[in-house]
């Protein structure tokens, strides 16, 4: 089917979308450009201080009333060469961009996994590219914009330098993006992967100019979609776990592609299976924390069998 485009009724023809991106990514291989060593040793330092000079003002709630009283832009212009120019949609404004943030919203409630039948990999996609998940984008991209994607300042300093870092679901990449904002001095690599829906189409096209970061489409048919050899100092997968449909599975592949002393950052919530939760996680869910408690070394939080779990860290022994 056909992309459409009715201002507050889009349709993206997401599978095409990522044919398009690829061939375009295909073309652009290379071009990125590495700073020279001096230049990036004084901008790293920059960032971090330019890092807890927001933190500091988003603590004492002055950051945010920038963000909502429209005096902070730099990301909606940003979003709108995406949304207007990379896919072709109607041209918006700020007052714009949250209309459609709440209009689809309002379509986002009728989003559902196909309970009944998660396993199949065609039903699942058809859920996560369904016309409501746009929401998903607008809440992603204002939300961590407005925290100027601070989130990894609670865990940077496990990541060692130089790792390789993989963000797994990652939707829009909010982790990846702040820590290339904030800590370019690691020098890491990074993978990001998801599967075919809208947030990962424009995490990619983001970050399609850093030569530090590839991508991964993730294929929900397959038990590992990793590359069979890639070593990771750091996987993170937040807000994913209540998600997928094979968590077990996918908490052994994250052992096993972990450095040894690697770290893994998630959290995993208790809810109840509605909407794009999927069944199995929560069934799955006692296993995929009885498996990390085995296997792993607690840094930060607590396996929590009872209750929802927030940012944990573990790593691998």
């Amino acid at each position: 089917m056909q992309n459409y485009n009715k201002f507050d009724n889009v349709f993206l023809d997401i599978n095409e979308e990522f044919k398009r991106q690829n061939s375009l990514l295909a073309l652009s291989a290379g071009e990125g450009q590495a700073s020279k060593k001096t230049l990036a040793s004084f901008l790293g330092m920059a960032a971090i201080l330019k890092g807890l000079f927001l933190a500091f003002f988003y603590k004492i709630g002055v950051l945010p009333r920038f963000f909502y009283s429209n005096m902070c832009l730099g990301w909606f212009y940003d979003f709108k060469k995406f949304w207007v120019d990379y896919l072709g949609n109607r041209n918006i404004d700020i007052f714009d961009f949250h209309f459609l943030r709440n209009s689809y919203r309002a379509k986002f409630q009728e989003v559902s996994l196909d309970h009944a039948n998660e396993n199949d990999p065609t039903k699942f996609l058809t859920a996560w590219q369904a016309q409501g998940n746009i929401f998903y984008l607008f809440q992603s991209v204002w939300n961590y914009s407005k925290k100027c994607f601070l989130d990894c300042w609670l865990f940077a300093k496990y990541i060692k330098k130089k790792s390789y870092v993989l963000e797994y679901g990652c939707a829009i990449a909010p982790i990846t993006q702040g820590i290339i904002k904030y800590f370019g001095y690691k020098k890491l690599r990074f993978t990001i992967a998801d599967i075919p829906q809208v947030s990962f189409l424009y995490a990619r096209w983001k970050l399609r100019d850093n030569t530090q970061v590839e991508s991964i489409l993730i294929d929900p048919a397959k038990k590992d979609n990793l590359k069979e050899q890639a070593k990771y100092g750091a996987i993170i997968c937040l807000t994913v776990f209540e998600h997928i449909v094979n968590p077990l599975e996918v908490a052994k592949s994250f052992f096993e592609h972990l450095e040894k002393n690697g770290v893994l950052i998630f959290d995993y919530i208790k809810g109840e299976a509605n909407g794009l939760d999927s069944k199995q996680s929560m069934q799955e869910r006692n296993s995929v924390l009885e498996f990390i408690e085995k296997n792993f070394k607690i840094l930060k939080g607590k396996i929590n069998f009872q209750n929802s779990m927030g940012l944990t860290i573990v790593q691998k022994i």
